[in-house]
């Protein structure tokens, strides 16, 4: 079994515990920090506890723990990117149990360097993309042709299972929400059933961010699967047999892992995808629309940072530029006729004269 790279939560020292505590309470200046980020804090302050303790210092902040953990981090094949996460979650609980102001300083200038080094890599989804290319529609045709695998198998199980992977390639193809909040959706509670469709209530267990609203008629059909199967009969009464429990889910309807619905995605698109995937696919989708696309994207993946939503844009500037270029184009195409006109007629009247 490889060893645990992170300190469990419960041998933080105190200190520290009451420190991320704290960061689930939202005060002036600071929101609360959602579940998943408190998660992350654990996990990347536990890493540098670890290395710490393995260098065989104290268990608390200091410039020689610091230097031990980069070290450990330097080490490791990591991205840039997951080296800052990490000198992150080690400012932010610096921050909490009021670390001197110098030597947070330190730790700032760490996440420079490694957000530096991030900023010159090529991110991994930028290599998939451009080695094998996906759009949203792929994603949505891939949702068809596994429904129709799933009405022609006679195995239970794979009809199950196909079943399960078309809905969830149909949802996300829609509602590019995280794997996670996919995972943890109830029947009744945060999915609806009417009589002219369903409904969606959801709060992002990262961000907090509410989804709330109709989902579009298309849907309704591979969400009417996750409750029959294939089987029949009135979509309602088994509904109603259903609330409670969770959308996607085994036969004694127990929650399906976040990783076996994230496994399911990838073989249905090819094998190279996360379903995280989506998301950069609808940034770049709506990019064309401008400022409002890159709104609408934010509120459909429900983000709340513009910033944090740059960084799932792959093609949109490129869109956005191309945009911007046909407006220029169109512009000069309706002045510079009328410029080069005028000159013509006055070039011709002083050759009259």
């Amino acid at each position: 079994m490889p060893e645990r790279k992170s300190l469990p939560f419960s041998e933080f020292p105190r200190t520290f515990q009451l420190a991320i505590k704290r960061l689930e309470t939202p005060r002036r200046g600071r929101r609360r920090y959602s579940e998943a980020s408190i998660k992350g804090t654990v996990n990347g302050f536990g890493q540098y506890l670890k290395a710490v303790q393995a260098a065989g210092l104290p268990l608390e902040l200091s410039p020689e723990g610091l230097g031990a953990f980069i070290d450990a981090l330097d080490a490791r094949n990591l991205k840039s990117s997951t080296r800052l996460m990490y000198m992150s979650t080690v400012q932010a609980v610096a921050k909490e149990v009021k670390y001197p102001a110098s030597e947070r300083r330190l730790i700032l200038e760490d996440c420079e360097i490694y957000r530096e080094e991030m900023m010159r890599e090529v991110p991994e989804k930028v290599r998939k993309l451009a080695a094998h290319p996906i759009t949203l529609r792929d994603i949505a045709q891939a949702a068809v042709k596994w429904r129709n695998e799933a009405r022609k198998t006679n195995s239970p199980n794979k009809r199950r299972t196909y079943f399960q992977r078309s809905g969830v390639l149909a949802l996300l193809s829609l509602v590019p929400i995280r794997i996670s909040d996919v995972n943890a959706i109830i029947v009744g509670q945060h999915l609806q059933r009417q009589d002219d469709g369903w409904s969606l209530t959801i709060s992002s267990q990262k961000t907090g961010y509410r989804h709330n609203g109709a989902l579009h008629h298309s849907l309704t059909r591979y969400l009417d699967d996750l409750l029959l199967y294939g089987e029949g009969g009135p979509v309602i009464s088994r509904y109603t047999q259903r609330m409670g429990t969770p959308l996607f889910c085994t036969e004694t309807n127990e929650h399906l892992s976040s990783r076996t619905l994230a496994l399911s995605f990838k073989v249905a698109t090819g094998g190279h995808h996360t379903p995280h995937i989506v998301r950069t696919l609808v940034h770049d989708a709506l990019a064309k629309y401008g400022a409002y696309g890159a709104q609408l994207a934010r509120i459909l993946c429900g983000q709340s940072s513009p910033e944090t939503a740059k960084s799932y844009e792959i093609t949109a500037g490129r869109v956005r530029a191309e945009k911007a270029q046909k407006i220029l184009s169109q512009i000069q195409k309706d002045i510079l006729p009328r410029l080069g006109g005028g000159n013509s007629r006055s070039m011709s009247r002083s050759a009259k004269a």
